[in-house]
């Protein structure tokens, strides 16, 4: 089973710090043993969610779906979104959530 590797929260604050862009971190885990072009995938995404306003404070968000199609063209019906303390344990959390919905999907 392929696991999603484990990403730091200084990695996701990116440029944050100095009124910059957060690093998005994504990838996908084949759900068959020999995918092709087409075949479904369980595709994820964690960024660090940038507020618009000062009263708002920094969150990770973990996002994940499955299918062959990128974030900019999916149907955003078809995303399962969750948001985390922006913090290394709230990416360490980020990260076991994504692990627990991709091993669940896989066992279905």
């Amino acid at each position: 089973m392929e696991k999603i590797p484990l990403v730091t929260y200084e990695y996701l604050l990116g440029a944050v710090p100095i009124k910059g862009k957060p690093n998005n971190f994504f990838g996908s885990v084949s759900l068959t043993e020999a995918p092709g072009l087409f075949d479904d995938s369980f595709r994820y995404r964690l960024t660090v969610a940038v507020p618009k306003s000062d009263e708002e404070d920094l969150q990770i968000t973990a996002q994940w779906y499955l299918g062959w199609q990128t974030y900019d063209v999916v149907d955003s019906e078809k995303v399962t979104k969750a948001c985390f303390e922006a913090s290394e344990e709230g990416a360490a959390a980020a990260n076991r959530w994504l692990t627990e919905a991709l091993a669940a999907v896989q066992t279905s």
